[in-house]
């Protein structure tokens, strides 16, 4: 379908955006942090693209790319493919390499500069398999310190609002989806952690789960009529 050059400047803000996340979804899909390109490319001896301005192209933040930008993230799709992983000697970065796939569709399995600055400047649509951002992979350390902020929260509102413990956990457990209800309960309850494969489907965007959602909820609920300090509202004594 032939497009014109006004319609694309009018859609440039949405491709570069999508151009972001799309090499999010591809980092994620990988299992690798931002720091891990730059890790490789000073262990093997190559030039590749910076954390902080993979950040912001990320963000669609990064305003007209250079050149540059997209033949070091070309090259570090080229060394993906051909597993060409050169000298690297950490065992960490090893591992992260070896399961990594390359970016590119099903016409050209492995983009190189054009195809990536076709896709930056809206000629070339997304590959499907990074349309969606995965979870980020996180380890049980963090899923532990997750499960204990919700339980601390919880803890918070029930002192803070005066509420009775029992009734509050029934309350906020309801709020809860209820296909994931009960574990929910177990992990406020202090029965358990939550795993961090428990959290992947729980994750929205960002640094935020559900369970983090819901307890907000709920807490704006019992915070409406609260008074700062003191007990709910009450109705003043009848006259005697």
């Amino acid at each position: 379908m032939a497009i014109t050059y006004a319609e694309l400047l009018e859609r440039q803000e949405a491709n570069r955006s999508g151009f972001g996340r799309m090499l999010l979804n591809w980092r994620r899909r990988n299992g690798w942090t931002q720091y891990t390109a730059c890790s490789w490319a000073e262990e093997a001896g190559f030039d590749t693209i910076s954390y902080g301005n993979l950040s912001v192209i990320e963000q669609g933040k990064a305003g007209e790319l250079r050149q540059k930008a997209f033949w070091q993230l070309a090259e570090l799709n080229r060394r993906i493919a051909e597993q060409d992983w050169g000298m690297v000697k950490t065992q960490a970065i090893k591992q992260k390499l070896e399961g990594a796939i390359p970016l590119g569709d099903a016409a050209c399995p492995i983009w190189t500069a054009l195809e990536l600055w076709a896709c930056y400047c809206g000629l070339r649509e997304v590959p499907a398999a990074f349309l969606t951002t995965p979870a980020p992979t996180i380890g049980q350390r963090k899923a532990t310190e997750l499960s204990a902020k919700w339980r601390q929260q919880l803890r918070r509102v029930v002192e803070e609002c005066e509420l009775d413990p029992s009734e509050a956990i029934t309350s906020l457990a309801a709020v809860a989806s209820e296909e994931h209800r009960k574990r929910f309960y177990a992990v406020i309850t202090g029965f358990g952690d939550y795993k961090p494969e428990e959290l992947a489907p729980l994750w929205i965007g960002a640094d935020q789960y559900q369970p983090k959602r819901w307890l907000d909820q709920w807490e704006a609920s019992h915070r409406q009529g609260h008074k700062p300090g003191g007990s709910k509202d009450k109705k003043p004594a009848e006259p005697k």
